[in-house]
């Protein structure tokens, strides 16, 4: 399995050494091999390690490898056509032609067409492709023209055994009391802090941003900065002091679970179709999430009680009171636990060992 080191990203580094140490556990005989996120020479210079394996299974995030993508024509097209490898792509994001972006026509028209070539090179190359969603199924086969039967839906495994302190506690160590709504991780224009900051004063005490400001996981740190600059600025234009708390600076492990152990409710306000590993450990915690009505948390909602949408921006403040009424809490946290106990990293491994056999036993 290649992915990034954790040195250079954060979260899908994580999600990949939990799910092949789980995987090994199911008595499968695989190795990780990590690089330099945004540093394709660190992968390359691997690739003698990499071919003495019958499958490579391969995390893959748009720019991951740096310059924009491109390294990944040339990797996935050596291990394919090349060395005849049998490729297993996992894509946690598939961004939509229909997806808008903030960036000028010409830029977007650029970006637009990287992804499209990169997602039919991806087709082109892999055995399988693995996603966490359905609707990413559904981008990959109406827009990219995969075939269906190449593409295999298995959810973001979740983390088991988290060990933390209580509920109690962990607002003792952090300075926490009454109501706290948790924004957690890279901050960003996509992920929508803004959205609940500009209605700090409907929801009410604590909203918490915990995020670092110079995190690894986003290789253009003006854009992080700036976008903090925006909400701390309608923080201070609102005098909305009383209901935002900012905690910035790198989140070591305990304290990542610390926060999550602390909050009452997960808030992913995402805009546009991305995925959330956020959401995968607000169930590892059994946290309840309120979240936007994007595809992805729309997907689950129809099958899990665990979260509760709001129908638009201004939809929030209703959709986190209803969600906090003892009752929905109490019937939301039992919908945490059997999303957790459905999808958890042993369930989960067991998938990609029947998928690994399968490729194995394929001619």
């Amino acid at each position: 399995m290649v992915y990034p080191d954790p040195k250079s990203e954060k979260g899908i580094s994580a999600y990949s050494e939990n799910l092949i140490e789980n995987i090994k556990k199911q008595k499968t005989n695989i190795l990780g091999i990590s690089f330099i996120a945004g540093n394709p020479f660190s992968l390359f210079k691997k690739l003698k390690t990499l071919l003495k394996y019958d499958i490579i299974h391969i995390q893959h995030e748009y720019n991951m490898l740096g310059w924009f993508g491109l390294p990944y024509f040339f990797f996935l097209g050596f291990l394919c056509f090349i060395k005849k490898k049998k490729l297993i792509v996992t894509m946690h994001t598939i961004l939509s032609q229909k997806e808008r972006f903030r960036s000028g026509k010409f830029k977007t028209f650029l970006r637009k067409l990287l992804y499209h070539l990169q997602n039919r090179w991806i087709n082109l190359t892999s055995k399988k492709i693995v996603v966490h969603a359905k609707f990413f199924r559904e981008i990959l086969i109406k827009e990219y023209s995969v075939p269906k039967e190449k593409i295999v839906v298995l959810p973001h495994a979740i983390i088991e055994n988290i060990k933390t302190v209580s509920k109690k506690r962990a607002r003792k160590e952090l300075n926490l009391s009454g109501n706290v709504y948790l924004l957690i991780g890279v901050m960003g224009p996509l992920h929508g802090h803004d959205i609940i900051i500009k209605q700090a004063d409907k929801i009410g005490k604590t909203v918490l941003v915990a995020t670092n400001p110079i995190s690894v996981n986003d290789r253009n740190l003006s854009r992080t900065k700036n976008f903090l600059d925006y909400n701390k600025q309608i923080v201070k234009e609102n005098n909305f002091q009383n209901f935002v708390r900012f905690d910035l600076g790198e989140i070591p492990y305990k304290k990542w679970w610390k926060y999550f152990a602390a909050s009452d409710l997960i808030l992913l306000p995402y805009r546009g179709g991305i995925g959330s590993g956020i959401f995968a450990d607000a169930m590892a915690m059994k946290k309840p999430v309120v979240a936007s009505n994007a595809q992805y948390f729309k997907e689950f909602a129809k099958n899990y009680g665990c979260l509760v949408l709001a129908k638009n921006d201004k939809d929030f403040p209703r959709a986190i009171k209803s969600a906090m009424k003892s009752k929905n809490y109490l019937e939301m946290q039992k919908e945490c636990s059997r999303f957790f106990n459905e999808n958890g990293l042993t369930p989960i491994s067991k998938k990609y060992q029947d998928l690994y056999l399968s490729l194995i036993n394929s001619r």
